[in-house]
């Protein structure tokens, strides 16, 4: 009677997922399919409840009694150990249990697919509804784990992937002199107008550095959180700091402390807790969110200085996915590169550790420099925990740019978890000045400190020409970039140790931000700017393979030796280099580089790219 009834449910379901191919997925015995299909006809019908009642038990008692599942390729490495633990278990007990494990997922439909209809399909079938995210057609959903190769085999889904979290990612850097932006400021460039929507751990609106000095107001113009029973205060401390690199106005320091764009408003949508730690829903319903309201506060700029380790193509990441229509809407995306440049666990001497979404070949990802508290770039070197590319899976050359990175002094969200864990990084007043009793500045390091400096020189560059798309932007500011060429460096860690360096056109990109030259130089490319993605021969030779309707594909003004530069590639396209990148394939870090199996398996978080302890010294 127990197989009579769960054929027939099965049959119920199929009708819920008419070309889902069900069967291919969960196969009963003859015995099943002749009770579920008599001699005479009978009609199988059932309410919601029922649907909802049987289907756990239903779905548990089919996935013991068949073989091993294949691999299903629209589910994520980590869902799909959800189906292969389930798939092991040692009884109908224990597969009903782990059949029954809720877990929340983000699901993307196919374009075309009706977005409230495919909405309601999952709804029907017990899934429960969280979130809507138009721009990449999908939503957030709680599921059991026994629906999750049902809904892999339904034709309108592309991909589904659990709702993973996100992480947080001076003596004082002369950011401002190294990046060429002084003489811009200098110019009366101020950014006045343009919108920055910083996606983080929310901000110190009122922090005096952040107000109209005209209008006494606040220029934190908009705020919102998208982390549930919290408010969009920056109760970790990161997101202020990086509002101050876009856009601090040096108020609290008489000029000391200044951002780019010091009368650029700043749109706060947090995404991170009290902690530094997200999810992947909170950071796409954040970018959606910024998209509708690009034209009331004319955002022209998001800055995410988060991400999380890569997990699966760009192509399939829901917040790489999320990336791109803001581009598309434009609106000129910067990312953090990530900070895990010394991670060699995997061999790879930190190569191929660009997190997401800093591997989508839209956005500008930016690297970190250490300028070594000089305003001279004579001694400037990659800082040591810089993410080195070519991505995970795709191997898309990363990072774009760079900029300083270490020991950078921005504002302090007085009270937040930084500031109590790490009162040491507090800015004396008396060295900018001041008789207060409370510092207004602290420092941070990381990649994270790198992306506003970039977010602050494109506002400064949107402000000087408001026509410009996404792509010239990017375009203008690799071309325009201080080349910094092939040497070897050697990096002291705050905790010691010492650390190996080589410039390479994945770990610099196409160099050193240069804001002056990328506004003066107006030349106004066509195309698009997806950066390249590399290629390996049977030689050994790393190349540059370009989009063929990219800038650097189509004119020679804006080749690949002319925006990478001479001194990072030898002959046509051809990376130098001699990194794991470039060994052969008796190398361990070899597959881990150029293989597509999943490197970084569970754990995976988004946090925020900064350090509070970890930086190169001076």
């Amino acid at each position: 009677m127990l197989a009579h009834t769960s054929a027939c449910h099965i049959c119920c379901l199929s009708r819920l997922f008419p070309s889902a191919a069900f069967s291919r997925a969960y196969t009963p015995s003859s015995r099943w399919h002749s009770a579920c299909i008599p001699k005479r006809q009978v009609t199988c019908t059932m309410t919601p409840k029922r649907k909802l009642k049987y289907l756990v038990a239903v779905l548990s008692v089919l996935l013991f009694a068949t073989a091993a599942l294949a691999r299903e390729h629209k589910l994520s490495s980590e869902l799909n150990q959800h189906l292969a633990k389930l798939n092991a278990a040692a009884s109908p007990e224990e597969a009903s249990q782990r059949a029954a494990e809720m877990v929340d997922v983000i699901i993307q439909f196919r374009n075309g697919a009706q977005l409230p209809s495919q909405l309601e399909k999952v709804k029907g079938i017990g899934g429960q509804h969280k979130n809507t995210f138009n721009i990449i057609n999908g939503g957030l959903f709680r599921v059991p784990v026994s629906l999750l190769s049902m809904l892999a085999h339904d034709p309108d889904v592309t991909y589904i992937s659990p709702d993973r979290q996100t992480i947080k990612l001076s003596p004082n850097d002369y950011i401002l002199d190294t990046t060429v932006t002084n003489p811009v400021i200098n110019a009366g460039y101020t950014g006045a107008g343009i919108g920055v929507a910083v996606i983080d751990s929310g901000v110190k609106a009122n922090h005096p550095d952040l107000v109209n000095l005209s209008t006494g107001y606040s220029r934190v113009v908009y705020s919102q959180s998208f982390i549930s029973g919290l408010d969009a205060s920056d109760q970790y401390g990161h997101g202020t700091h990086v509002a101050g690199i876009i856009a601090g106005n040096g108020y609290m320091s008489n000029g000391w402390m200044r951002g780019a764009a010091q009368r650029a408003n700043i749109i706060n949508l947090r995404v991170l807790d009290g902690n530094g730690a997200g999810t992947d829903s909170a950071v796409v319903a954040a970018i959606q969110r910024a998209i509708q309201l690009k034209n009331t506060y004319n955002i022209r700029v998001i800055n995410l200085s988060v991400g999380r380790r890569v997990s699966e193509s760009y192509a399939l990441d829901p917040i790489c996915q999320a990336v791109e229509q803001a581009w598309k809407a434009g609106i000129v995306v910067v990312v953090a590169a990530g900070n895990f440049g010394r991670d060699n666990s995997m061999n790879t001497n930190g190569y191929s550790t660009v997190t997401a979404p800093g591997n989508d070949p839209y956005v500008i990802t930016v690297g970190a420099l250490n300028t070594h508290a000089t305003q001279s770039t004579s001694d400037d070197t990659m800082a040591s925990y810089s993410s080195k590319g070519p991505t995970l899976f795709d191997h898309i050359v990363k990072p774009d740019i760079i900029a300083p990175g270490n020991r950078i002094v921005s504002l302090l969200a007085n009270g937040s978890t930084l500031d109590r864990n790490y009162p040491a990084n507090e800015l004396s007043p008396a060295v900018y000045g001041s008789t207060a009793y409370t510092s207004s500045y602290a420092t941070l390091s990381g990649t994270s400190m790198a992306a506003p400096i970039v977010s602050g020189a494109v506002a400064l560059l949107l402000e000087s020409n408001q026509y410009l798309t996404p792509d010239q932007v990017k375009g203008r500011l690799m071309k325009n970039a201080t080349k910094i060429y092939r040497t070897y460096n050697t990096a002291l860690g705050s905790n010691g140790l010492y650390y190996s360096n080589q410039t390479d056109a994945f770990v610099t990109g196409a160099g050193l931000l240069n804001t002056y030259n990328a506004i003066y130089y107006t030349d106004a490319p066509s195309g698009n700017s997806l950066s390249p993605i590399a290629t390996r021969d049977s030689f050994g030779n790393v190349s540059m393979s370009m989009d063929r309707n990219s800038f650097w594909a189509n004119s020679v003004v804006w080749g690949e030796s002319v925006v990478w530069g001479d001194g990072l590639l030898t002959g046509s396209s051809v990376v130098w280099g001699d990194s794991v990148v470039w060994g052969d394939n008796t190398n361990s870090g070899f597959s881990v580089v150029w293989g597509d199996s999943v490197v970084w398996g569970d754990g995976i978080t988004t946090t925020a790219f900064s350090e509070a302890t970890t930086y190169d010294q001076n």
